[in-house]
């Protein structure tokens, strides 16, 4: 493999935001995809964008520009059919980082910590260079063991397994149908869950937080409060140690510490939460958004109370009450018209993300 083009790494562009070809924004990154095949380098082949107000959709690599300066923008149209993996891909961000694999040659176990990628100039295709680990000494902290960087083939254990459970998307069944097991698999506090939350170390100020809320142009439930996390400062994080809302801060002098102010009693969500707990607890604690945290205490990000309506309501319910476009990208009425048979207008959430392949990928993304 030739090591001449650009190379980044992949965790470098979680939350990084995605802007249409005329430059309106149109969301963030959410993931990414790539595909393993055997004694290939596994690919890049799309990024995962969570859409405002839409949901999480798929873009290929190939209509996705400056993924090496932290600003996406796109290049042609693209689906907004609901995203959805398929057999042979796996979430970079979900699925393999904080992965534990072995070492081919030693067997000793190490932790999956960034997936450097580089574009093959005569394929004109992002694939894996080096994978950096750290190997795991009698901890499970992911700052913990020496660090190091392998090629992908120096490690077994790839690709990850598969399984919903991790995906924070979930799966796009083969039938188009989804089955109940599916279903429940996709309603977990993890599989809802954002993960881009406002965190802020405890030694923080007042003024520190209301800057960090400041700095990104935040859906309001994420906006609402900040997590007080130990380092590192993004998910997964050092141990969680609790929630400040908004007004609390705003009542607070600026330069007074974060620290007391932080609500230690509001329990946070488990990854594997089914949705009714999910939807009790924000309705018994009155949030709009509430922290979910791993085993280990690492806030991994946070639900926020229009995800679990998403899910909550009947299907089609944009198109039936506001004539939208729902979720997998239908639109209301028969094609060319509206509900009653008008002609339809086309949604104005959509412009800035025009569709494309009614499936969302390309032959020659695969």
């Amino acid at each position: 493999m030739t090591a001449d083009g650009p190379r980044i790494f992949l965790s470098h562009l979680a939350g990084v935001p995605v802007f249409g070809p005329g430059g309106d924004p149109v969301g963030r990154v959410r993931d990414l995809v790539a595909t393993f095949r055997a004694d290939r380098p596994p690919r890049l082949v799309g990024l995962v964008v969570e859409v405002l107000g839409h949901g999480p959709v798929f873009v290929p690599v190939s209509r996705a520009t400056g993924l090496e300066s932290g600003q996406v923008t796109l290049s042609g149209p693209v689906s907004m059919r609901r995203f959805g993996l398929r057999p042979d891909e796996r979430l970079v961000l979900g699925q393999l980082l904080d992965r534990r694999v072995r070492l081919a040659d030693s067997g000793e176990q190490v932790t999956v910590l960034d997936v450097e990628v580089h574009r093959h100039p005569a394929r004109g295709q992002w694939e894996a260079a080096r994978i950096c680990a750290h190997r795991d000494r009698g901890g499970t902290t992911r700052n913990r063991g020496e660090a190091l960087a392998v090629d992908w083939s120096a490690l077994s254990g790839l690709p990850p397994e598969e399984t919903s459970a991790a995906s924070p998307v979930g799966n796009r069944p083969s039938s188009g149908e989804d089955t109940e097991g599916e279903a429940e698999q996709g309603r977990t506090a993890r599989a809802l869950m954002r993960t881009e939350p406002v965190v802020v170390p405890p030694e923080a100020t007042v003024g520190n937080a209301l800057a960090r809320l400041g700095e990104r142009d935040l859906m309001q439930a994420l906006a609402a409060q900040v997590y007080v996390c130990r380092p590192p400062g993004e998910p997964p994080t050092g141990p969680y140690l609790g929630t400040v809302p908004v007004q609390r801060l705003l009542r607070s002098a600026p330069d007074a510490p974060v620290a007391p102010l932080v609500d230690t009693e509001l329990p946070p969500l488990e990854p594997d939460t089914p949705l009714p707990a999910v939807s009790c607890c924000l309705t018994a604690y009155d949030l709009v958004a509430a922290p979910v945290v791993d085993d280990d205490g690492a806030l991994l990000g946070a639900v926020t109370v229009d995800a679990v309506l998403d899910h909550l309501l009947p299907d089609h319910w944009r198109e039936a009450e506001y004539g939208m476009p729902d979720s997998d990208g239908a639109e209301p009425g028969a094609a060319g018209t509206g509900a009653d048979g008008d002609p339809a207008q086309p949604p104005a959430a959509a412009a800035p993300f025009p569709s494309g392949h009614p499936d969302g990928r390309d032959e020659g993304d695969r």
